[in-house]
């Protein structure tokens, strides 16, 4: 019995490794698509640099979770419905601002010449990528609960996870997002690139309310937590 249970546990990790291999290929080839589609060319070297840099990335936490958080992990795999109006609009704003990045970034530093970072800023770049994947997975360990839309998962037993980053600040996903997105621009050498990571940085930051309006309201404990860490976003800041 126990060798059948093992065998079963090592088939499904198999079959979430696989799932979560080909959701990463197909969104880095659209993602690849864009970035050097608007270039216009193949032979750029930033491009490459950031293109390995994120799969790198992808391969170092795809096993860290499956080991640590399998059950975080399938959870933000699945498409789950957007129940709440302010997630619809706001993760279409998000979506946007994050498809346009590549295109801005391809046709400033490539094919138009808009602006030009030097190539120094590649190590700042990803020095921020490192900080903020550190913090991301840092996160995502530590919550069993963190989907990728607002909602109550009465289905999950979700309760409060006050342990890890979140002993510090309320949000730190979102602090880790915006520390990799603004590594990119960086890293590919276009200064019109802030644009868009500014606008979603701003998605993000507008979202942090109304959804600790929704936890406020439907997940027990998520008030009193809120009276013990003070800052949602960035520590003795906000």
């Amino acid at each position: 019995m126990q060798a059948d249970t093992n065998t079963d546990e090592t088939r499904s990790a198999r079959g979430l490794m696989l799932t979560a291999s080909l959701q990463i290929v197909l969104m880095s080839a659209c993602w690849s698509g864009l970035l050097f589609g608007a270039a216009g060319t193949l032979s750029w070297v930033r491009g490459w640099i950031h293109m390995g840099t994120w799969l790198a990335t992808f391969c170092v936490n795809l096993p860290v979770l499956l080991c640590l958080n399998r059950a975080g992990l399938e959870a933000r795999m699945k498409r789950q419905p957007v129940t709440e109006t302010f997630d619809k609009i706001l993760l279409a704003w998000l979506l946007l601002a994050v498809l346009a990045l590549p295109v801005v970034a391809g046709l400033d530093a490539v094919r138009f010449g808009w602006s030009s970072l030097p190539m120094g800023c590649v190590y700042l770049g990803l020095a921020l990528h490192v900080v903020g994947n550190a913090l991301s997975l840092w996160t995502l360990v530590a919550n069993p609960y963190l989907e990728k839309v607002v909602r109550i998962q009465t289905d999950r037993d979700h309760h409060v996870v006050t342990t890890g980053p979140y002993a510090w600040v309320r949000h730190p996903m979102y602090l880790g997002t915006i520390f990799l997105f603004a590594g990119i621009p960086l890293v590919l050498g276009s200064a019109w690139a802030f644009l868009p990571i500014g606008l979603s940085a701003i998605a993000l930051v507008v979202r942090i309310p109304y959804e600790e309006g929704t936890l406020r309201h439907g997940l027990p404990g998520y008030e009193e937590y809120t009276q013990k860490v003070h800052y949602r976003l960035v520590p003795w800041v906000w």
